[in-house]
């Protein structure tokens, strides 16, 4: 009866308070509006942050692997530098000897490197004679795995200069260590280029197994390879909690590495000295070459270049990433022979990493630079530059380190 007469009062216009009751009602009405306009926001704000926001910071989205590319040329070359700009470097500007063998071996073989040089055989499998980048230096850097500060440490180290410098990782520079996505982001900032390491590789496989994606691939390999089968217990692995992680450009960045990478003349030399105008040319791989497959570099196998240690004897054209296995002899140790019987017509110096075991290993046609980082020795690199003499040209290069585990 109350609310009927309400109603009455409401509908007369001149009915007592008819005005208040009219406010009245219209803002209860609001009331309710907006509680349903908040309540609405409330749920599309609570759907974003569950359905957008946490799984963009904590779920990283999927990024569909490429083929892994064998071989890839630096297009760099180095400019002539002055001394007083190695001296800045805090390298040495020492003239490097010419040792006599290796000039009357010249002149014995008719110069083979310059023949070499302008062979077809060489045109077709390198275009680095026709970059048109140059750089003062080449900065390789041995296993870093995951060593972020240590590697900040070594580029302060060797003055390295993001515009000036072409900065190579050979491989493994995430895993083991305490920041592998830091050294990731790190290595994008500076603009380096990377090789492709044996644990690069099994991240990028259980990258694929997390995210449902194809088996990583290799590009022009001509093997049919088996689906990868994983452990039981794979998920507490340690490197498929680090895929778990990977952020797109930390994925792009890994799986853009190629196997080995082509960078042009660099010096043939003895242990005493530091250079040498007999040059070679300078291919980084993460474990090492067949000396038998080196006519085209894609004729080399791809899981042997990221995880071989030794070759097997007695014809050692095999390989194993076993250096207890019976008849496995180092292949550097076999590389270097090779080369040095004047048998090698490639004339390739290998820079590659690795194999921590044995540490630094500098020898004429190889140089091994991983130098137990992770193990709380040392990270390594090899500064590679162009040095300007009364002579002409000069190629010379030398071995930057730092302690790891007191950064």
């Amino acid at each position: 009866m109350v609310s009927k007469q309400r109603q009455q009062l409401l509908l007369s216009p001149d009915g007592v308070g008819s005005t208040a009751d009219k406010k009245s009602l219209i803002l209860i009405a609001l009331k309710r509006i907006l509680v349903v306009c908040c309540t609405f926001a409330a749920s599309g704000l609570m759907a974003y942050f569950l359905c957008v926001y946490l799984p963009q910071r904590y779920l990283p989205q999927t990024h569909k692997l490429v083929g892994i590319k064998k071989v890839e040329d630096a297009g760099v070359e180095l400019r002539p530098v002055e001394a007083k700009e190695v001296r800045a470097w805090g390298l040495s500007t020492k003239d490097a000897e010419i040792e006599d063998y290796e000039e009357l071996k010249e002149e014995q073989e008719g110069n083979l490197i310059a023949k070499f040089f302008k062979s077809p055989q060489f045109k077709v499998q390198s275009v680095f004679l026709a970059a048109n980048t140059y750089k003062d230096r080449h900065i390789l850097i041995g296993d870093i795995h995951g060593q972020k500060k240590e590697l900040q440490a070594l580029l302060r180290k060797v003055k390295y200069n993001k515009k000036r410098d072409h900065l190579l990782v050979l491989g493994d520079f995430i895993s083991k260590g305490p920041d592998s996505l830091g050294v990731v982001d790190e290595l994008i900032d500076l603009g380096a280029k990377c090789i492709m390491g044996n644990h690069e590789y099994y991240v990028l496989q259980y990258y694929a197994k997390y995210h449902g994606l194809d088996d990583p691939h290799f590009v022009k390999d001509g093997k049919k390879r088996p689906h990868n089968a994983f452990a039981d217990g794979y998920e507490q692995d340690p490197e498929f909690q680090l895929a778990r992680k990977l952020q797109p450009q930390q994925v792009e960045f890994i799986n853009n590495c190629p196997v080995m990478y082509s960078f042009g003349k660099v010096p043939v030399h003895s242990k005493k000295t530091i250079g040498s105008r007999k040059t070679g040319n300078g291919v980084a791989v993460h474990a090492g070459l067949r000396w038998d497959s080196t006519r085209d570099l894609n004729d080399q196998d791809p899981l042997e270049c990221l995880q071989m240690r030794s070759y097997i004897g007695p014809h050692y054209n095999e390989t194993t990433d076993d250096p207890s296995e019976e008849g496995a002899v180092s292949w550097s140790k076999i590389w270097n022979e090779k080369h040095e019987d004047s048998l090698r017509k490639d004339e390739y110096v290998v820079y590659y990493g690795h194999d921590a075991r044995r540490g630094l290993k500098l020898k004429p046609w190889s140089k091994g630079l991983d130098a137990g980082c992770v193990k709380g020795d040392d990270l390594a690199a090899i500064v590679i530059w162009k040095e300007k003499t009364a002579k002409g040209p000069l190629y010379k290069e030398q071995v930057v380190k730092v302690p790891c585990g007191s950064c």
